[in-house]
């Protein structure tokens, strides 16, 4: 295997999935393999600019996306998006909205598929 596509649908507080799915990407990328993450559903409030999680005692995990680059990307599915009200401009500056061809051709040319 050598390439991955994590996706994540959870929201990034009160589950442990948003971690889970980031630090399974770490550990492909520090294996060299070619992995990114997309965010569905509830999983796109991971990418919101600005988060601070210190009221809820929790480790923000607005700074872990950035231990992903610049050998993985990360893509927040659009039509999430849409449904949440989040503006691409809400989102921190290394996200890539992918519409749904997009996200289709990026899982095709993975060889495996992670749901968290």
């Amino acid at each position: 295997m050598d390439s991955v596509l994590v996706i994540i649908d959870k929201a990034p507080y009160g589950w442990e999935d948003v971690f889970s799915g980031f630090f399974v990407e770490i550990a492909c990328l520090n294996r060299q393999l070619d992995a990114d993450v997309v965010l569905i559903e509830d999983g796109v409030y991971a990418a919101i600019h600005g988060q601070n999680s210190d009221d809820i005692k929790f480790p923000c995990v607005g700074e872990l996306t950035y231990l992903i680059f610049p050998e993985g990307n990360l893509y927040v599915y659009e039509d999430s998006l849409k449904k949440r009200g989040i503006s691409e401009d809400d989102l921190m500056e290394t996200i890539e909205v992918v519409n749904s061809k997009e996200l289709y051709e990026i899982t095709r040319a993975k060889e495996a598929v992670i749901k968290i």
